[in-house]
């Protein structure tokens, strides 16, 4: 069984903002739960100002062959505020690190940060070799 430490956190540097940094607490599963219904949620209720005719359209193919499922990319199933709120725990900024200042992070920045959170829960398979590869922990193989 593993349990996430909520406790974990990753303090990062802001590229764009020398001298700034964003410090993100890892999420459990709730947590991210929360923010896929989220978007869910807000996804649907935009498909539903669409109309039943959009709606056809997303679930049958003109040639009628079945769509073929994409392999869902964290970034379009997650509502970046649910996450940013959820995650961002501390900061350098002057102003104090409250839902209401998350909320009030510029474009440019909310998006880099939400990028990191992605990249902290969901790392790539490269990300996870590189992790795999810098383990200087010896098999158990190597030491019989």
């Amino acid at each position: 069984m593993s349990v996430k430490d909520t406790a974990v956190s990753h303090k990062c540097d802001v590229p764009h903002e020398p001298g700034e940094w964003i410090e993100f607490r890892e999420l459990g599963w709730k947590a991210l739960d929360a923010a896929r219904e989220v978007k869910s949620r807000n996804s649907l209720m935009s498909f539903r100002d669409l109309g039943p005719d959009f709606l056809k359209t997303l679930t049958e193919s003109p040639d009628g062959e079945a769509p073929v499922e994409k392999k869902e990319n964290p970034v379009d199933t997650y509502d970046k505020s649910a996450l940013l709120r959820a995650s961002i725990v501390n900061w350098s900024y002057t102003a104090p690190c409250t839902e209401s200042s998350i909320d009030n992070l510029d474009p440019v920045t909310a998006d880099w940060a939400f990028n990191e959170i992605i990249k902290i829960h969901f790392p790539t398979e490269d990300e996870l070799g590189k992790v795999s590869e810098s383990s200087n922990v010896p098999s158990v193989e190597n030491q019989l």
